[in-house]
């Protein structure tokens, strides 16, 4: 079937066999694929571009442009920003199901990685695989409004692994304002993993909901770990399972200082430490039905305590 391309649009709309169309977004749209693609090609959906990084370089901050990454591509990235998502507002969609969805390989140096640089930038449905020792960190966050959503991390192999899988970096202050974590899922078994994800500096509108993270290893560090005296404010940490063999940590948040706020809520800690079991320390947020185990045939309980 041939593809048609109608750049001008439909001034008064358009109904195809009974059905309307309708543009939800203001910007341009882009297609991506590296079987049938080309960085020469015009990146409709007929003639896609066949990297994602060359895509964002045809984006124009703020306009509302997508990305459309169809099943089955496949990327290498060998370098810290290797894909580097540098233009505002932009939205990368991978398209398909389980492992036919987009796939996103880091390898050859423990830089490589994804990074957001730009404000309001979204990655939804995409996986991300680790084929390189102790990969830093995957996706590197250090603008405001990130939005990631149903991305899945995995290990290529034995030793093919990450030291922290999301890492807000930057030691400024509210540089990653509003980032958000939404239904994403990470599996890694090595004795270098450490958090789903890293924050190093004050971090306010933090949401993280539906997230699951196993990291078999007793060197793990809390599923959100937080740098010395930083704040997370105005939190929504809700619904997340951790699973790990750490035996002498923070759970699921690791933070010293008073002056966090928000709400942590229906989340889940599977660990080994059964000696002094701290779930959350986050002073100042509130806690609600969050429950953790250190025995691995017993049934979670709520911790910290129910208030009397």
């Amino acid at each position: 079937m041939p593809v048609s391309n109608y750049p001008g649009g439909f001034a008064a709309g358009v109904t195809i066999r009974g059905v309307p169309i309708t543009v939800t977004n203001p910007g341009e749209v882009f297609w991506v694929h590296s079987g049938s693609g080309s960085n020469g090609n015009a990146g409709t959906y007929g003639r896609p571009f066949s990297t994602i990084d060359y895509a964002i370089g045809r984006c124009t901050a703020s306009r509302g442009d997508i990305i459309f990454v169809k099943p089955g591509h496949t990327e290498t990235v060998s370098a810290a920003a290797g894909i580097a998502l540098d233009v505002a507002g932009v939205a990368v969609i991978g398209l398909g199901r389980g492992t036919d969805r987009p796939s996103i390989t880091l390898d050859t140096a423990t830089t490589a990685s994804v990074a957001i640089s730009a404000a309001n930038v979204t990655l939804h449905n995409l996986r991300l695989v680790a084929n390189f020792a102790d990969i830093v960190r995957m996706i590197n966050v250090t603008a405001g409004g990130a939005y990631l959503d149903s991305l899945s991390f995995s290990q290529a192999a034995v030793n093919m692994n990450w030291v922290d899988v999301i890492d807000a970096s930057s030691t400024t202050d509210n540089n990653a304002d509003g980032l958000t974590v939404i239904n994403c899922r990470a599996w890694g078994a090595d004795t270098a993993n450490d958090s789903f994800i890293e924050i190093n500096a004050d971090l306010d509108r933090l949401w993280v909901e539906e997230c699951y993270c196993v990291h078999a290893t007793a060197n793990a560090q809390a599923f959100i770990e937080c740098a010395t005296g930083k704040d997370i404010t105005n939190a929504v940490v809700k619904g997340n399972g951790y699973q790990s063999a750490l035996t002498a940590v923070d759970v699921l948040i690791d933070n010293d200082t008073t002056a966090n706020s928000g709400f942590v809520i229906g989340n889940f800690g599977s660990h080994l430490d059964t000696a002094a079991e701290v779930l959350i320390d986050a002073d100042g947020v509130g806690m609600f039905n969050n429950y953790g185990s250190g025995v691995i045939t017993a049934s979670g309980y709520i911790l910290p305590a129910v208030d009397s």
